[in-house]
């Protein structure tokens, strides 16, 4: 027992450092609504579930946040013994093997949640469980791909889009890949979104870049690594115009929309320009909260229309 209870404390800790609950469970909260009310307004068959399925649904999408952020820890583990000494699998906190099986648990119970949603749920959560897996493999190409800062970011974060997917099945009772062309201009837009976060969070001002750490202002330099992230962010943006015209969504919809991106165009010069260390965390900052209010906005933007 004593030795039980000191495992669920590593993990406890492991899940305050790595993945804390409350900033994560509002990002989940708010990243399934988007999709479910995106995905209930442009199908055929609307919203074709329950309520119980509906929180089945989020549960399942919560576990697959927490094992592809396992997945990073156990893929970054030799780097961070040297880089990030400090996290919890460089430190022993925890063994890769109990990672694993940390995964490898969270993988079993969404996929037996799922399948209490129903067929089309599972197919679906089967899918982006593989694809997750086979990420978590690097493709089978890590040492052509680790070096590709890019091309690895943009091939992992495409694991949005099958989970924008998970949503579809579970709110509309259909299978993905029926999903309406106007959903799957949504499944980019999950992309975009979490593209920008991906990419923005690994730009620095000069005295802030580390040796042992890659980053794409190195790379690239601070103007064309915050040009590539706002152009992401304007993509988003321009889809969730284009389904607001669709779903005849109201005026502060758009304006909420052009302000979010004000705010990462902003930044985005200011650390292009000035390359500072205020700019940068500035920079940093709208891009790490855009992913979770571009959904806010969806939400409340959906939902006026729904609950007129």
């Amino acid at each position: 027992m004593n030795a039980k209870m000191k495992i669920r404390r590593r993990w406890y800790i492991f899940l305050q450092q790595r993945f804390p609950p409350a900033e994560h469970a509002l990002l989940i909260v708010f990243y399934f609504g988007a999709n479910a009310m995106v995905a209930g307004s442009v199908s055929v068959s609307g919203y074709a579930c329950t309520a119980f399925h509906l929180f089945l649904g989020l549960v399942v999408v919560g576990g697959m946040f927490f094992h592809l952020r396992i997945f990073d820890e156990i893929k970054d583990f030799r780097h961070d013994c040297t880089a990030h000494p400090d996290r919890p699998l460089a430190r022993g906190l925890l063994s890769v093997r109990q990672a694993k099986q940390g995964a490898g648990v969270l993988i079993v119970i969404e996929l037996l949640l799922s399948a209490l949603i129903g067929v089309h749920a599972l197919s679906a959560v089967m899918c982006t469980a593989l694809y997750s897996l086979v990420m978590y493999k690097e493709f089978f190409i890590g040492q052509w791909l680790r070096p590709r800062l890019a091309t690895y970011a943009l091939t992992h974060t495409l694991v949005a889009c099958l989970m924008s997917l998970c949503v579809f099945s579970i709110v509309t009772g259909r299978y993905f890949w029926m999903s309406p062309k106007q959903y799957a201009l949504f499944v980019c837009a999950n992309w975009m979104i979490f593209n920008v976060f991906e990419f923005g969070r690994k730009t620095f001002a000069r005295e802030e870049e580390r040796d042992l750490v890659d980053s794409y202002s190195k790379r690239l330099g601070s103007i064309r690594a915050a040009g590539n992230v706002i152009g992401m962010a304007a993509v988003a943006v321009l889809i969730a115009v284009v389904l607001g015209n669709a779903l005849s969504l109201p005026f502060l919809f758009y304006l909420a929309q052009a302000l979010l991106l004000s705010v990462v165009v902003g930044t985005g010069l200011w650390y292009g320009i000035s390359v500072s260390r205020t700019a940068a965390r500035a920079f940093r900052g709208a891009c790490s909260v855009f992913i979770l209010l571009y959904n806010v906005i969806i939400v409340i933007g959906v939902g006026s229309v729904l609950w007129r």
